[in-house]
């Protein structure tokens, strides 16, 4: 085997040939000495990896796509030709077939086939013997971003998984880890990095790649490009348990829906690796890597076949292991999840049925994990479910029908990328689950990027009897945005808020009727839920919420949560993890007690002032509270933003006072109860006394908590992201060691 290093003034390339052929393109192999199955004349497979500048592509391709690049001797011409003729001879497209080299490839085409990954500043196409299985484009002439990941069959090369990752983001690099882990052994991934994918990739991800065989991935920077093409490794699925199944933890926690680490070094089953290839930058005056071409011949093999693929009554769920991929507690050969999961949840006490509508569009892999967690929370089994899909999309039907889930398809209302969408798909959704089970007086809706807390389907259970009994509350929420370990605690309290409905809530069928009237309609810009909290819609009705959620969001880069948003303000929230919570107070809810109640705690409430230092929290005295603070506003809008610095101080959400209640906001700090009442906004302010400052934040002091918030919500951002350096020696920038790490703090090291 020849080995052929060559520098040039603008990129470095990595041949590898071999005695046969130069053209055919090779990967490498943990097991060098691994050959197909019933194949002959298998050309060894061998590291090959490719990289490049801001200017020029590196290239590797099989004879069926295009010419090698470069100059080399034409087997034809005779050392006494003429110099000129000789040099002529050496392009490329003037050398004769090797009929040998033909004939191999030809037979190792019905045992193989290639996999062609293509690579730019604005699209990204994988191929599959020359035919398109695979394409994204950036929109509006801008670079595209992120992870793209395919997944497919390893004997017929079928697209099973197709999902892009836009790892430019936080947060996003948990759903590619997880699905990384959820795939099944033996399948085919290709994994194209774009420019703008790594830098926040963090540590998690990493591993996942290089457990299915990725090596350059680590010392990825910035706007360059890489790809993959491997078999997936045969380690065995181990699921993360849900939080609560230890049982004993009473205490609310974030949940972990990343899949469990474990040690590379020592993992033997890794991914088989057939190509890999990095285009990286060179020169500093490079924004972005040039476009990357990858292309590896793939041996086909058998489909993993597992003991349970022929037992009577298991072929719908073996057809649909065998067709989709990412769903590896379902197609497991060892104790996978079957359709007796539908009524195998622990059972509660049931004062009335109230069916679960469960929303979903395009995104399987959210409404899988959604359904294995509904399905498993206690009470499902005495729960009527309905799933309802704007559009018609095969595999979310397949999946839950796989269930014994029955199915509701909205045909799509509005341009795709406009929140027309989703608000039709909310009003049909609102509509049909009560003429879908037409003797409920009351439903759940449930969009599909949440998680659920165990006691999710006893809290509505608990609190139906509310909506009933008090015409002034229109519905109760799971979710609350102030669900922050800082300012909640008490899963067993609800509180009355002038809101809408959030992420997991119950309505009954009176207000889906009058909500239908007022709906926003089919041609207004806006968002559902917003046009729901105006005045003409709330009627001077409240939302009930609790202080622990029982939901927690778990989608990112979604149509209105993105990344950023998803880790700045929905990762640090807690929810519920206690099966057998008893809610309290129930009663007080109604709203006259509640009121009376509200206003004798503040009443007698303790004053407590504020260090005007966006690190400080309000001084406690040393007693159990209720404490006050009155603040300036005139209105809920919050004109002089002395709520939003107490909420970026005491780290509560920070976007808006969306959890209001006549001019008051209530806290949990610590497991004392503060209320924060605005003046001259709130009735409550008749209880200011003399001489009690009503607090009016300064500018400057908000720039400076603002800036101390922010820290804050980046603090599980990977430590740093890598930028290439200038090229020192070869050697370092071949092994792709020149990097520079910049952390977020701005500190730039040197690696």
């Amino acid at each position: 085997m020849l080995i052929i290093v060559v520098l040039v003034n603008v990129w470095v390339m990595c041949v590898v040939a071999t005695p046969i052929d130069a053209y055919v393109s090779l990967g490498h192999n943990v097991n060098r000495n691994y050959k197909p199955p019933n194949q002959s004349h298998v050309i060894s497979p061998r590291l090959s990896s490719s990289s490049s500048s801001s200017s020029s592509t590196s290239s590797s391709s099989s004879f069926s796509s295009s010419f090698p690049l470069g100059r080399t001797k034409n087997p034809l011409v005779r050392d006494h030709f003429s110099i000129k003729w000789r040099k002529i001879a050496e392009t490329r497209s003037l050398h004769p077939v090797n009929l040998t080299v033909l004939e191999i490839n030809r037979e190792a085409s019905t045992h193989t086939f290639v996999i062609r990954v293509e690579i730019d500043s604005r699209a990204v196409e994988v191929y599959r013997d020359e035919e398109m299985i695979y394409q994204k484009r950036a929109h509006n002439g801008s670079t595209h971003s992120g992870m793209h990941l395919l997944a497919l069959d390893s004997s017929s090369g079928l697209v099973m998984l197709a999902r892009l990752f836009l790892t430019h983001q936080p947060s996003e690099y948990r759903n590619l880890a997880a699905c990384l882990h959820s795939l099944m052994p033996g399948r085919v991934v290709v994994l194209a990095a774009v420019p703008d994918a790594t830098v926040f990739l963090a540590q998690d991800a990493i591993d996942e790649l290089e457990a299915v065989g990725a090596t350059l991935i680590r010392n990825l920077a910035a706007y360059e490009a890489w790809a993959l093409v491997s078999h997936t490794p045969s380690r065995p699925y181990t699921p993360t348990p849900p939080p609560w199944a230890s049982g004993g933890d009473l205490k609310p926690a974030t949940p972990d829906i990343t899949p469990p680490k474990y040690n590379i070094e020592q993992d033997l089953t890794r991914g088989r690796t057939w190509g890999e290839a990095a285009s990286i930058i060179r020169r500093p005056d490079a924004k972005i890597a040039s476009p990357l071409r990858l292309s590896a011949r793939v041996p086909k093999i058998p489909d993993v076949l597992c003991e349970w693929h022929d037992e009577a009554g298991m072929e719908k769920q073996r057809d649909f292991c065998q067709t989709y991929e990412g769903y590896a507690r379902l197609c497991s050969c060892t104790n996978p999840i079957t359709p007796a999961l539908r009524y195998s949840a622990p059972m509660i006490t049931i004062k009335e049925a109230i069916p679960v509508a469960m929303l979903t569009a395009i995104k399987p892999f959210n409404f899988y994990r959604q359904l294995i967690n509904l399905l498993e929370t206690p009470g499902a089994a005495q729960t009527p479910i309905v799933v309802m899909i704007d559009g018609p999309h095969t595999e979310i039907t397949r999946l839950a029908q796989l269930f014994g889930l029955d199915v509701l398809v909205h045909r799509p209302q509005g341009e795709k990328g406009t929140t027309t969408l989703l608000n039709m798909h909310f009003r049909f959704s609102v509509h049909n689950v009560f003429n879908y089970f037409p003797d409920a007086d009351k439903a759940i809706i449930l969009e599909d990027d949440l998680l659920l807390s165990p006691d999710f389907l006893s809290f509505f259970q608990q609190t139906a009897w509310l909506l009933d009994a008090d015409p002034t509350i229109s519905c109760v929420n799971a979710f609350s945005v102030n669900s922050y370990a800082s300012v909640a605690g008490d899963p067993t309290t609800l509180r009355r808020l002038e809101m809408y409905p959030q992420f997991g809530w119950m309505i009954t069928r009176k207000w889906a009727q009058e909500m239908f009237e007022v709906w926003i309609p089919e041609k207004e810009g806006g968002d559902w839920d917003w046009w729901l909290s105006s005045e003409n819609s709330l009627q001077g009705r409240h939302v009930l919420v609790p202080e622990v959620g029982r939901t927690y969001h778990a989608g990112a880069a979604g149509a209105h949560v993105t990344g950023w948003m998803q880790e700045h303000l929905f990762a640090h929230m807690i929810y519920n993890i206690d099966p057998n919570v008893k809610l309290q107070g129930l009663e007080e809810l109604i709203l006259d007690r509640y009121e009376a109640k509200m206003e004798h705690e503040i009443q007698h409430a303790t004053d407590v002032g504020m260090r005007y230092d966006p690190k400080s929290l309000p001084l406690f005295p040393p007693q159990p509270g209720p404490f006050r603070i009155f603040v300036r506003s005139d209105t809920r809008s919050d004109e002089y933003g002395a709520f939003y610095i107490l909420r970026l101080c005491l780290h509560a959400f920070s976007e808006d006072t969306r959890e209001i209640y006549r001019g008051v906001v209530r806290f949990n700090v610590g497991g004392r109860i503060v209320y924060i009442v605005g003046c001259p906004a709130s009735p409550y302010c008749k209880f200011r006394p003399q001489g009690i400052a009503v607090h009016v934040p300064s500018r400057a002091l908000i720039e400076s908590a603002d800036r101390h918030v922010s820290w804050w919500q980046m603090r599980h951002y990977p430590p740093y992201y890598l930028q290439r350096a200038s090229v020192r020696t070869p050697e370092k920038e071949f092994a792709m060691g020149n990097l520079l790490r910049h952390y977020f703090n701005g500190t730039v090291i040197v690696v």
